[in-house]
């Protein structure tokens, strides 16, 4: 998944807020927009936060030893 993918993602869903997130229960990131979720597998998820790491509007933190994201947009 790219950054355009998940901004359209967002649109589609008309939300202004995602979160992408390594759930260990679940052992894999779970992207959330609204009340819809998806599985993402660890590559695509890194693949991603590598993306967004530069746009103002998101916040990576570390959680639990991976890292997450909250896209504002």
């Amino acid at each position: 998944m790219t950054k355009n993918e998940l901004f359209n993602l967002m649109t589609k869903y008309n939300s202004k807020m995602a979160s992408l997130k390594f759930y260990d229960m679940a052992d894999r990131y779970i992207l959330t927009i609204g009340d819809h979720h998806f599985d993402l597998n660890d590559l695509t998820a890194e693949a991603l936060l590598i993306d967004l790491k530069d746009l103002d509007f998101v916040t990576i933190t570390d959680h639990k030893q991976h890292q997450s994201a909250q896209i504002k947009k």
